[in-house]
């Protein structure tokens, strides 16, 4: 029973690292990139690292402290990797839903987000919202299915998208009325 910890500490530190080396290979080719325009968040990336990196402490802490004898209980491994593998799902989740607000850079012929792409012949239309403070990318992901990548103004700006650069024009609309009008009734 007690030997899972350490298993489960090894595949922490395991994720943990994989995590960070991925995060820091996705930024060095977003550095890399020949830009006309580039903005890199702060908030929501530091929060990440910093998830990872406790989770990572977390695994390592559980080696440390794991005894292998079957007659302690291991109170302490087992707070140690719950609260490792809590901060590990929130810094998926983080990723996974917030990777517009780790950086966004605009090149002559597409928009590019730390680990994706969206090429500006894809892109449908870009919406200033009138409701929130958010502008919205609309962008075709194969032929039918239609996408969208919102970002906060407080990280980017609606001049920010450059009808020069993208060659797109930004509109100043409400953009879950264009949503529901023409993605949703498709």
């Amino acid at each position: 029973m007690s030997s899972r910890f350490l298993i489960m500490s090894i595949v922490l530190i395991g994720i943990s690292l994989l995590l960070l080396l991925t995060l820091a290979f996705y930024y060095y080719q977003f550095r890399k990139l020949d830009t006309k325009s580039k903005k890199y968040g702060l908030v929501i990336p530091a929060i990440t690292i910093s998830l990872i990196s406790i989770s990572e402490i977390m695994g390592i802490i559980t080696a440390i402290i794991y005894k292998p004898d079957a007659s302690s209980l291991n109170i302490g491994t087992i707070v140690t990797t719950v609260i490792g593998m809590i901060f590990i799902a929130a810094s998926v989740i983080a990723l996974f839903f917030f990777i517009p607000y780790f950086g966004v850079a605009l090149t002559k012929d597409s928009i590019n987000l730390i680990g994706e792409k969206i090429d500006n012949k894809n892109i449908v239309k870009i919406i200033e919202d009138t409701r929130t403070p958010n502008i919205f990318v609309f962008y075709k992901q194969g032929k039918r299915v239609t996408k969208k990548v919102k970002f906060s103004t407080k990280m980017v700006d609606a001049s920010f998208f450059d009808e020069k650069i993208t060659g797109i024009k930004v509109d100043n609309e409400d953009a879950l009325a264009y949503h529901n009008k023409t993605i949703r009734n498709k």
